[in-house]
């Protein structure tokens, strides 16, 4: 009985690491998550911090968001904008996103709902060699210029 029962566990191992790279299963990603707070500092720059989870450890990180260019208003108002985001953490690592942004407006004035699709485009320090994606949701208020967000998603090693 021992003998079958290490041949199958044997078996099912091989069996992952055969179909890890086919099923898309990468085992160099990292879970996370984490809160955002930032301000406008400019028409096109907001800052602040993060708090930010990573497979269980919580770091602290400043950021900087940046509007790519001016964003495209549709005939419901929503605005359509490309946005990139600096973080930076205690230790000098940092990581930066292309964004995909759709600001669709509240029934409050000023106040919009935040959704982004943020992808890692490059690191630094121990993130050297990162990718990955962020889901950013939140809001933005463009009458004092607060920013207030969630997200999730992964940091990889693309090497």
């Amino acid at each position: 009985m021992k003998r079958a029962s290490g041949y199958f566990v044997s078996v099912t191992l091989f069996g992952l690491l055969i179909l890890t790279p086919v099923l898309g299963i990468d085992s160099s990603c990292e879970n996370v998550a984490g809160t955002g707070h930032t301000f406008a500092t400019g028409p096109a720059t907001f800052q602040g911090f993060a708090i930010v989870n990573i497979n269980g450890s919580t770091r602290s990180a400043s950021v900087t968001t940046s509007l790519l260019g001016p964003p495209k208003e549709t005939e419901d108002g929503t605005l359509l904008a490309a946005t990139s985001h600096t973080f930076v953490f205690d230790d000098g690592s940092s990581i930066t996103t292309i964004d995909t942004t759709v600001l669709s407006p509240t029934d409050t004035p000023g106040l919009y709902n935040l959704n982004s699709r943020a992808a890692i485009n490059e690191g630094s320090g121990s993130y050297e060699s990162a990718c990955g994606s962020l889901s950013i949701h939140g809001t933005i208020n463009f009458a004092n210029g607060e920013v207030i967000w969630r997200f999730t998603g992964k940091i990889c090693d693309c090497r």
